[in-house]
């Protein structure tokens, strides 16, 4: 069946898009498999696609969602309950939000991660993309994670603050379809004219997403601006707060080259990126991993998908 059967280019990017979040054990919806392929086209379409794949066994779909053949129904309830949890942290991912923009040179937050795909699970935490003032990403940074130590394990998973940006450069480096389905999915609770800033600085994400809206602005929250964080700026806007920044960047990028002595520069480069206006912390490689995954799962189908 498999080898008489000529695919299209649109089968193959539905292949290629449920295969992407099969890695995570999540199968889409109809309309979320529009989103996620790099093609124009109609619903239509994509609908007549998905019926034709189905009955060639390539994929199945089970109460409308579409998982690839060999996919267990299983993950069809996971994601289900993944789902309902995620709903249920909506309200309160907001309110750990701004606690985080009321930290001083925090100038906007985003929600990365599973809860910006609406899933969460009890071994998920929360993922941050964390915007700072020009100059003061390291404060910013040190500030929070003095902060951050003092609070439970429990507590910890509500703020996974493990990606800063400055304002001064909103361009993010790393070009995969790991970064563009991360700056698609990006979820803005604070600061939502910065959100809109970060995707027109990395506008390329578009040709593997041509199809995704931005986020709507609903319930996004204004930077607050609380005394304390007031002064804390006002007392770090001289060059003292320059300088500082430097050291605080020098010294952690010290102490995380002798905490991981393992890493190659490569990898090192890839999940602590420590510059001046980028802090990246993903000691796990869990973008390497998704994209090897996903490879391999694409490799299962030969040339088929090449």
């Amino acid at each position: 069946m498999i080898q008489t059967f000529t695919i299209t280019l649109t089968q193959k990017e539905i292949l290629r898009a449920l295969l992407y979040f099969d890695v995570f054990h999540y199968p889409l919806k109809a309309d979320e498999v529009f989103e996620n392929i790099s093609l124009k086209l109609s619903k239509a379409d994509l609908q007549n696609d998905l019926e034709c794949l189905v009955s060639e066994g390539f994929i199945k779909c089970i109460n409308g969602f579409y998982l690839i053949h060999s996919s267990s129904d299983n993950i069809l309830e996971r994601r289900l309950k993944g789902n309902a949890k995620a709903m249920e942290l909506k309200e309160q991912v907001f309110k750990y939000s701004r606690l985080i923009a009321s930290f001083p040179f925090i100038s906007g937050v985003c929600i990365s991660g599973g809860l910006s795909k609406n899933y969460m699970d009890e071994h998920s935490d929360i993922d941050y993309f964390i915007i700072t003032t020009p100059n003061r990403l390291w404060l910013a940074r040190t500030i929070f994670t003095l902060f951050y130590k003092t609070l439970s394990k429990e507590e910890k998973n509500n703020y996974c603050l493990n990606y800063f940006i400055s304002e001064a450069d909103l361009v993010i480096p790393d070009r995969n379809d790991f970064v563009a389905t991360e700056l698609a999915y990006l979820m803005p609770t604070v600061n939502y004219s910065l959100y809109r800033k970060v995707l027109s600085e990395n506008n390329w994400y578009k040709e593997k997403f041509p199809n995704k809206h931005e986020t709507r602005e609903e319930n996004c929250l204004k930077t607050p601006q609380p005394l304390l964080k007031k002064i804390t700026e006002l007392f770090f806007f001289s060059a003292f707060g320059n300088w500082l920044d430097d050291q605080l960047l020098r010294m952690t990028l010290t102490h995380w080259r002798k905490k991981y002595p393992e890493m190659t520069q490569e990898d090192f480069e890839l999940q602590l990126r420590s510059r001046k206006h980028v802090c990246k912390y993903h000691t796990k490689g869990h973008q390497n991993k998704v994209l090897v995954l996903w490879q391999e799962k694409i490799n299962q189908f030969g040339n088929l998908l090449m």
